[in-house]
């Protein structure tokens, strides 16, 4: 019986440590995507950031990430990511082995799903003070002729296709936040708007031709 219980034991102990190397290290890194994320129907070449804070009290240090991001709606279709994020910048900037390599930020697209990678050239990684944000890739999608006004839901895909981690090849944990792409028709002038300009143009052209009398 004590044989059985120590090789129970065993067994159990290799499983946690297993766990504890398959599962991300820390959770206080934020995974989240540019707000707000607005597009109009019929168009193409729209995009967003995909962005990474620091949210804990110290350093972290990211060496390679990858991340999917998925939609349900069809109008909705992912083309290409690259590393010219707008909104913060990009983590690997000077040092990325797909731009430095001829590769661009290595993505695989496929209508609502795209996926994206890159990794520090020099393998020393970025380190993100307490607080910061970089981006981690400038997605490209476009919009469908007739696509259904409002919000598409955007998600990440679950590790490890979306996965972060350090110079040593660790596992980073991290937050994955859900975002949206609001769909919205070309804005147009409310009824009173245009009542108030029509006003205020009329009293200027009054005003101009009581001058020229």
């Amino acid at each position: 019986m004590s044989h059985i219980s120590h090789a129970r034991t065993t067994v159990l102990a290799t499983l946690t440590v297993l766990t504890m190397l398959s599962l991300p290290a820390r959770a206080d890194i934020l995974l989240s995507l540019e707000t707000p994320i607005t597009a109009q129907p019929n168009t193409t070449g729209d995009a967003f950031d995909v962005l990474l804070t620091n949210t804990g009290p110290s350093v972290a240090n990211i060496a390679s990430f990858s991340f999917g991001i998925t939609t349900s709606d069809t109008d909705i279709t992912f083309t290409d990511a690259n590393t010219l994020t707008v909104a913060n910048s990009y983590i690997f900037a000077g040092d990325s082995f797909d731009v430095i390599n001829g590769f661009g930020l290595a993505t695989a697209s496929g209508a609502q799903t795209l996926e994206a990678s890159d990794a520090s050239n020099s393998g020393l990684g970025a380190n993100l003070a307490s607080g910061a944000t970089v981006g981690i890739g400038h997605v490209l999608f476009d919009v469908a002729a007739g696509a259904k006004l409002g919000p598409a839901p955007l998600t990440f895909e679950v590790f490890p296709t979306t996965s972060l981690s350090d110079s040593n090849g660790a596992n980073v944990g991290f937050t994955a936040t859900p975002g949206t792409i609001n769909v919205a028709s070309t804005a147009v002038p409310e009824p009173s708007t245009i009542g108030l300009l029509f006003c205020a143009l009329t009293a200027c052209a009054f005003v101009a031709r009581r001058r020229q009398t």
